[in-house]
């Protein structure tokens, strides 16, 4: 039980999944208070609750559940939101970076159309590069249904951003500036 041992130390296990479960959680609120007040949460859940971990799973699986359950579970509580831009700096960037800047507010606006549920497979798959069924264990599905979820997901996000090229690049593009 390799992973249990992994949730034994778990100031290591902390260390080793925080940049995952922080990139979760903020491509799912896409607010970054929120997504540590998320982060937070599941970290205290995941420790209160390690010894119930029955292994059955890779524990990042197991945490990474807990971080979007807590995500989605914000995304549900009613509260005001505010969403800041800034977008000064990109009209003097040179024309990728623009281009790149371009396609990243675009894409922002984009996942927000998403159901939360949706959003959260689009980030565990291209945000954290999880496999389908290691992403049906964290959304508590089957891995058809996961690649369904992308599937949809892909066209709506194409849709949204006006875009027949595909999203490919742009998606994993997102995962470098974790």
């Amino acid at each position: 039980m390799a992973f249990r041992a992994e949730i034994d130390d778990f100031g290591a296990f902390y260390e080793a999944t925080y940049r995952a479960a922080f990139r979760t959680a903020f491509g799912i609120l896409r607010d970054r208070g929120a997504a540590t007040d998320a982060v937070q949460d599941a970290y205290l859940s995941a420790y209160r609750e390690r010894d119930r971990f029955r292994g059955d799973a890779p524990a990042r699986s197991w945490l990474l559940r807990i971080v979007v359950n807590r995500a989605l579970a914000e995304i549900r509580r009613p509260h005001p939101r505010l969403l800041e831009l800034d977008v000064a700096g990109d009209a003097t960037a040179p024309g990728d970076e623009l281009a790149r800047a371009t396609d990243h507010l675009s894409l922002d606006a984009a996942m927000q159309v998403l159901e939360p549920r949706a959003r959260a497979a689009v980030v565990l798959r291209y945000y954290d590069d999880l496999d389908h069924a290691s992403i049906a264990t964290v959304l508590g599905t089957n891995a058809n249904n996961v690649g369904v979820i992308l599937h949809r997901a892909l066209i709506r996000l194409q849709a949204e951003m006006g875009r027949t090229d595909g999203l490919t690049v742009p998606l994993q593009g997102v995962r470098d500036d974790g």
